[in-house]
């Protein structure tokens, strides 16, 4: 089973984001490309290079509400809690050096009592930013108008 993406250039400041589960139910939305994009892209590096089932886009297949998801990752605990905390630094640091996110994300995460996933390493960060790096170039290579399609296999 598989959850697909869709991301279309509206504008140079808009896309909409689409996703579309097996059964042909889904949502889409129109958001400010600054705010959102690298944020769910990132999302779907991270979840795909770790093999991820309990976080955005595996809880976007089973229950829906972008909005309500993308608003509660942190309230939602366990797994999805765990990726935003992931998430967050690899956006806000795309050149600092693997190893040393990978270290300072787990640091904060035995800050908060939770235990580090096994898959944070300075070798999972590299190929997230490589699938980044595919990922923003298949973005800037899309026409506006046209649908840059990802599909994100929820079953694992």
């Amino acid at each position: 089973m598989a959850l697909t993406i869709r991301l279309t250039r509206i504008s140079p400041t808009h896309h909409r984001f689409e996703y579309i589960r097996a059964d042909g139910t889904g949502e889409a939305l129109e958001l400010v490309t600054r705010e959102f994009l690298t944020h769910d892209l990132v999302h779907f590096a991270v979840e795909t290079e770790a093999g991820l089932r309990g976080s955005f886009y595996s809880l976007l297949d089973r229950i829906g509400g972008y909005a309500e998801l993308s608003l509660q990752g942190e309230a939602l605990g366990g797994e999805a809690q765990l990726t935003e905390m992931v998430v967050g630094p690899l956006q806000a640091s795309p050149t600092s050096a693997a190893a040393g996110i990978a270290e300072h994300i787990a640091d904060y995460m035995r800050d908060m009592d939770l235990r580090p996933p096994r898959w944070l390493s300075g070798a999972f960060i590299d190929a997230v930013r490589e699938r980044m790096r595919r990922l923003e170039g298949q973005w800037k290579a899309t026409p506006f108008g046209e649908t840059m399609e990802l599909v994100f296999d929820v079953k694992g």
